[in-house]
């Protein structure tokens, strides 16, 4: 059976803690935390131990996951060797990668292999990549559109997901965007909050109010107009499908090249760009920000 095993030397920092305490520190689940205890795969200096174990400083904690405490614990993609994508950040369980404009995140079939994850798994592979003892595979924890480009999250282990997942819904990961669009915005900032669902008359898209609609924030700040278009920096505090794309539409400033929402006629993609992430790091919890290169198809001053 396929296991990740992690080791930890209790710091400073996490002495005084007892083991469960540290794991909800951690935000592993509630299922996760009570399979290991069930399974009794974890110890403290070799011995197996009570999770009200009181750590101490220097204490090694060894904890096994077993694949069966996932609910997806294998990935699924074959690896692609045909692209390089650009690695910004990697660390034993993630990597940041800079997404071109274009690019799937994964397949919507399972004949299509030329996806971001099947690359990624491909660069695993090649690289001989492992992560908590294991041959690393690629996790999906977010998503960007195939027609947006910049950075995005992929764990290389299944441990790290339910982790990742849990920081995205208490908001502990902020994600910026650069978008051109279209009009001039008079404002200098502001925030969109209309709820989107799934528009009835196109299952593909989403619009403000349509179907199952969910509650979704957009913050905004303008950075600069040119020819009537506007370079607007977005943060998100929820991640519903085409949320920028569709809050922008509605308050009549579509995105510049977006084929769903606006006219893709007038520029040759989508200028919607993931510029950084700031995150908290699953198990150290310190606090990291990732921060990449506007791509050369992506304008500083837009002329239409």
């Amino acid at each position: 059976m396929t296991m990740w095993t992690y080791h930890f030397k209790i710091d400073a920092v996490e002495a005084g803690k007892t083991i469960k305490e540290l794991w909800e520190a951690w935000y592993l689940p509630q299922r996760i935390r009570g399979a290991l205890r069930i399974h009794r795969t974890y110890q403290v200096n070799g011995q197996y131990v009570p999770t009200n174990y009181l750590l101490k400083q220097d204490d090694d904690l060894k904890i096994d996951f077993l694949a069966d405490f996932f609910r997806t614990s294998d990935s699924q993609y074959q690896p692609n060797t045909a692209c390089t994508v650009p690695i910004i950040f990697e660390n034993d369980d993630l990597v940041i990668v800079d997404k071109p404009a274009g690019m799937k995140m994964h397949p919507h079939s399972p004949t299509e292999q030329d996806t971001l994850l099947h690359y990624l798994a491909g660069y695993f592979k090649v690289q001989q990549t492992t992560s908590a003892g294991t041959v690393a595979r690629p996790y999906m924890i977010h998503r960007l559109d195939r027609e947006t480009s910049g950075l995005v999250i992929v764990a290389k282990n299944p441990v790290v997901v339910p982790i990742m997942n849990r920081l995205l819904a208490d908001k502990k990961i902020q994600r910026t965007y650069l978008a051109w669009v279209t009009g001039s915005v008079p404002a200098r900032s502001g925030m969109m909050n209309e709820p989107i669902g799934i528009d009835e008359r196109d299952e593909r898209k989403r619009a403000v109010n349509g179907l199952a609609a969910q509650p979704a924030i957009t913050n905004w700040y303008r950075v600069h107009a040119v020819y009537q278009n506007t370079l607007l920096r977005l943060k998100l505090d929820t991640g519903r499908m085409h949320q920028i794309r569709v809050h922008l539409a509605f308050h009549g400033h579509p995105i510049v090249g977006d084929s769903l929402y606006g006219d893709e006629n007038v520029y040759p993609r989508m200028l919607l760009h993931a510029m950084s992430i700031g995150m908290i790091m699953p198990f150290s919890r310190q606090t990291h920000f990732v921060t990449g290169t506007l791509p050369k198809d992506f304008p500083n001053q837009l002329k239409l």
